[in-house]
């Protein structure tokens, strides 16, 4: 059956900490992207797509609704949206697309493991192949329309593809709406089928200049040498390439239906990993590798295949990419602009910067020492401050040094600069949030309640853990 309407499908997939740097079309020489690295010849690559909060639950919540945490109440890991909130999926589903969401979620708050009912909690997605969230990508599940769970044997990876390539075909006659969200390649770095890990077997790992000679450890403030490191960053791309491998199979899946030609594609993640650089793992810092993601976008004809050196922010980017479908969303409180002009003319223009934050020092942030900061990144500038602190904390000029080794935040010469991006932070505080520490703000924006119950099952999840027998080894 052909489809009669000539409105654009959309496919968006989005991966799990996925850092901009580590494809290949990023140049990266070391990690293997066939598929992405060939789609990125024909599709508007961004370079500078800014995670604004960068860490999971707040910036699913970013991506899928235009607003920023506090707006969208899924403030911090494991903090619900609130249930009024409008998404992607709703828009989409009011304007007759079918709508379909696939693998992790994570904004359901806990447990994590938890049934998300049907209705107003499914934010306007139709199709549910979904689990809230887990890390255990060898041994998974996803819980359907019906709530009936299934287990994944294999990588998860692989499976939520398949069921993503089931909708394509079975939709191919309709106007659909299809977000796929892989939880890779998030840590355990080495839960991938040997297949992709064998790839890396014999690589010698180049790891960026900014990581150093020790690295914190997350949970027991342990330190990891280089050579963790290096196996750490092995499975991480063995992860990268396994989701490359299904990336190609969508695209393929395009073809062979017809599809390609009226399809906006969309590949990106919500934030990013330090893997070593700075001494840090993981993300909820300002550095640029967490705050930057990979932006690919095609739609045949419409956009333009060429890299973008402007800024975008992840909170534009649902706004920008229903703009070029010629929708949006009907609440005002939305915060993202519509940039989709940088995906298809060339002479458009970005954001003239972008905000970044961490509302909330909690799980691994916590046991290391971060500090909630809000921010500003430039086009040029990084400038950082902690809620504790009336003076900066960080300022980087990212054209001079592109690995952020120069903490240039005392320099007189710029002190100018500093002073520019202060009033620029104090302005988008003053507008989205407060310059307070968040067991204050929680109390402000009525989270309070919500946030010590997502406290206490995590000190309880620690608690069980501790009381474990040790492993004990035998021959």
């Amino acid at each position: 059956m052909t489809k009669h309407d000539s409105r654009p499908n959309l496919l968006f997939v989005f991966s799990d900490q996925h850092r901009w740097c580590d494809i290949g079309c990023y140049g990266n020489d070391q990690v293997i992207t066939p598929n992405l690295d060939a789609f990125s010849k024909k599709a508007t690559q961004v370079e500078n797509c800014i995670a604004n909060c960068p860490v999971c639950v707040p910036s699913r919540g970013i991506m899928l609704t235009g607003m920023y945490p506090l707006q969208h109440g899924a403030a911090g890991n494991d903090l619900p949206m609130y249930d009024n909130v409008e998404t992607m999926g709703n828009v989409l589903l009011n304007h007759g697309y079918t709508t379909g969401y696939i693998g992790k979620w994570h904004l359901a708050g806990i447990p994590r493991d938890q049934f998300i009912p049907a209705g107003t909690r499914r934010f306007g997605f139709q199709e549910w192949k979904v689990a809230n969230c887990t890390h255990n990508y060898l041994n998974a599940y996803y819980d359907d329309e019906e709530n009936k769970r299934h287990p994944i044997q294999g990588y998860d990876a692989i499976e939520q593809t398949n069921l993503a390539l089931d909708f394509i075909e079975r939709h191919h006659d309709k106007s659909w709406g299809l977000v796929l969200s892989w939880g890779p390649p998030h840590d355990p770095y080495h839960a991938v089928p040997k297949s992709f890990l064998d790839k890396y077997e014999q690589t010698e790992i180049r790891m960026r200049p900014n990581v150093t000679d020790q690295s914190v450890q997350i949970k027991d403030k342990l330190y990891l040498s280089k050579k963790q490191i290096k196996e750490n960053i092995k499975g991480y791309y063995a992860h990268i390439s396994a989701l490359d491998e299904q990336f190609g199979r969508l695209i393929r899946k395009l073809e062979h239906t017809g599809q390609l030609s009226n399809t906006i594609i969309v590949y990106t993640s919500d934030h990013g990993d330090m893997l070593g650089s700075q001494g840090m793992t993981n993300k909820q810092l300002p550095y640029e590798e967490s705050i930057k993601v990979p932006l690919l976008v095609y739609w045949q004809g419409k956009t333009i295949p060429m890299k973008r050196e402007e800024l975008i922010g992840l909170v534009d980017l649902p706004v920008s990419i229903l703009g070029m479908m010629g929708l949006e969303f009907k609440d005002s409180t939305v915060v993202g602009q519509d940039l989709h002009g940088l995906f298809i003319d060339p002479n458009a223009k970005g954001r003239d910067y972008c905000y970044i934050f961490e509302l909330t020092a909690c799980h691994q942030a916590t046991n290391r020492g971060t500090l909630e900061w809000r921010g500003i990144r430039t086009d040029r500038y990084t400038f950082a401050k902690h809620v504790y602190d009336p003076a900066g904390w960080l300022l980087f000029d990212n054209i001079a040094d592109p690995y952020q080794l120069n903490n240039v935040v005392n320099e007189p010469a710029l002190i100018e600069i500093r002073d520019e991006l202060e009033a620029k932070l104090k302005q988008e505080v003053t507008i989205h949030d407060y310059m307070l520490p968040w067991k204050e703000i929680v109390g402000r924006v009525g989270l309070k309640e919500r946030w010590e119950e997502s406290e206490l099952y995590f000190q309880a999840i620690q608690m069980n853990k501790s009381l474990m027998p040790p492993i004990v080894k035998t021959q």
